[in-house]
């Protein structure tokens, strides 16, 4: 596990890469992104699993089959529902629609590459494929961005009022740190943790200058989740 903060009576687990664990004050587990490849060791069991896509490395059979219990909601996105562990209590989430997990509603916004190509003119995560969620623990506001660029749509989040915003900055198959500036300038979240850097390959974040720069250049505060 890369690090770990409580915010209020929330605890949020960045096990590395997308993956992230909350935990509210009621013992409710939620995991976004879980892939077993960052695992280590055995992890605690989920009540909802969220997909933002269906990439190996955000939508994990292997990992969603060894969190879930008999209650575990999992929220997926319509690509990846027909590979769904069996017995498993599914919902499809999309840009604009919610639905709802033990007394929690997960919305869907937009994320997507502008302008990271896996070859000329098919971007890594074309616009369709990624979803990313916004929900509440505890009364605080979580916002998991997915695989994605600064795009326009984020203008519209401010407004949303987010207290912690989960933002991709290692850059190649996603916004780099710089760009993820950019994005936190858009969304406005009260507190910003970077993710997906320095796990896999051409993947990376100066912490300590995006840490400076969202603190100069914004008005939100970064946590950069390494222990």
């Amino acid at each position: 596990m890369r690090g770990s903060h409580e915010f209020e009576t929330v605890e949020v687990d960045w096990i590395d890469h997308a993956t992230v664990k909350l935990k509210d004050s009621d013992g409710l587990v939620v995991y976004i992104d879980p892939w077993s490849d960052v695992f280590d060791g055995e992890q605690e069991k989920a009540d909802v699993i969220v997909s933002t896509h269906d990439h190996f490395d955000h939508f994990d059979r292997e990992a969603i089959k060894a969190l879930k219990q008999k209650d575990t909601v999992l929220i997926l996105t319509e690509d990846s529902e027909d590979d769904a562990p069996e017995e498993m209590e599914t919902k499809v989430i999309s840009p604009g629609n919610s639905v709802e997990a033990h007394g929690h509603s997960f919305r869907g916004v937009e994320a997507y590459n502008v302008d990271k190509f896996r070859e000329p003119d098919t971007p890594f995560h074309p616009k369709g494929l990624c979803t990313g969620v916004i929900f509440e623990l505890d009364g605080l506001k979580f916002y998991h961005a997915s695989d994605t660029d600064p795009i326009e749509e984020m203008e519209k989040l401010s407004e949303e009022k987010i207290d912690v915003a989960f933002m991709p900055a290692g850059g190649h198959y996603t916004m780099d740190q710089e760009e993820a500036i950019e994005a936190v300038k858009k969304v406005r979240p009260g507190k910003v943790v970077p993710i997906h850097y320095g796990y896999v390959d051409e993947t990376t974040c100066d912490t300590e200058k995006f840490e400076e720069d969202i603190t100069e250049g914004t008005d939100s505060e970064a946590f950069i989740l390494e222990n």
